[in-house]
């Protein structure tokens, strides 16, 4: 189900063939290499991270697009049970004839200065991501131009903190934008054949109809009973709903006191082992449709844990480093 992979057998078609295999995830152990991206990417003082810097930073830092998975620089993201981090997201780029890394953006705002990654970091995280593809590409069909993405991801130590950023977001819209929000919270929550689009978008507008609202959300709850992937035990809560990532693979590692990451697999939700100690790796939906790997279905929990201790760092608690390629 979960296979584990010492970085040194990391060679062209690997991850292929374990995925091919029928694991659903694989663990490289690789603690050197993550000990130096760490203390590069997030423990370096000169680099001001956004879950550290005013709000007009993370605006001037901001490279939107419409679809999220595709927004690079800074940016917060909290939508109740469907997103709900802050995160500083780089796409890196190797030009073949000049032997050169380039990162998007280039550079970021602290306050009247600028900021720029390494180069040094910059090529450590492109070689990472060239192994692991070349590992996700079936042996002797090498991949094709691809990037490389560095994602850092800061989520919350309590659930009242989530919560108050869920209502800081939603208050910065209009009346008609609260709305649909409120309307795209009952549209996740549409369980069994009302999860698909379409019926999910009716859902969403029944359960605010006055006369029928009740009705549809007996039959609803009916299907929730039913319907596996959408389980979750007491005293965790829903941070990422799931989904399925939008590129080849996800390679996760990070320190994390109270954050969960569950992959389902033959109709349960396993625990991934997420530490700064190894990349824990499962496939996206490009590597399902270049390589047919199959994609794998994950989510995101908080989960109260007593006696549970932080490390007393609020710049590393709860942050995941991922390295990916799209």
């Amino acid at each position: 189900m979960i296979a584990e992979l010492a970085l040194q057998d990391l060679e062209p078609g690997s991850l292929a063939r374990l995925f091919g295999a029928g694991h659903a995830a694989v663990l490289v152990r690789c603690p050197e290499i993550i000990t130096e991206l760490w203390r590069e990417l997030l423990e370096n003082p000169a680099e001001q991270m956004p879950w550290e810097a005013p709000l007009v930073d993370i605006a001037r830092n901001y490279y939107g697009s419409g679809d999220i998975t595709a927004s690079l620089g800074d940016l917060f993201y909290f939508q109740p049970g469907r997103h709900g981090y802050i995160a500083r997201k780089m796409a890196l780029s190797h030009d073949r004839d000049a032997d050169h890394v380039t990162a998007r953006p280039a550079y970021f705002v602290q306050g009247g200065q600028h900021y720029s990654t390494g180069q040094a970091i910059l090529d450590q995280c492109w070689s990472i991501g060239w192994r692991l593809m070349t590992a996700m590409a079936p042996q002797g069909n090498p991949p094709a131009d691809f990037q490389v993405v560095v994602q850092r991801l800061k989520y919350q130590e309590s659930v009242e903190d989530f919560d108050r950023l869920d209502a800081l977001a939603r208050n910065s819209l209009g009346r008609w934008g609260r709305a649909g929000c409120a309307l795209d919270e009952r549209r996740w929550e549409a369980a069994g054949p009302l999860s698909g689009r379409g019926l999910s978008d009716l859902y969403g507008m029944l359960a605010h109809v006055p006369v029928i609202r009740r009705m549809v959300a007996a039959i609803n709850r009916g299907l929730l009973r039913r319907d596996r992937s959408r389980t979750i035990a007491p005293g965790q809560r829903m941070i990422e709903g799931a989904h399925v990532d939008y590129r080849y693979f996800s390679a996760l590692c990070g320190q994390r006191d109270h954050m969960l990451t569950q992959i389902f697999v033959d109709g349960q939700w396993i625990d991934l082992p997420i530490d700064r100690n190894m990349l824990a790796v499962f496939p996206g939906s490009m590597a399902m449709r270049d390589y047919g790997v199959p994609h794998v279905l994950h989510r995101v929990l908080h989960v109260g844990k007593d006696g549970a201790e932080a490390s007393g760092n609020p710049r590393t608690d709860n942050v995941t480093l991922l390295i990916g390629s799209a």
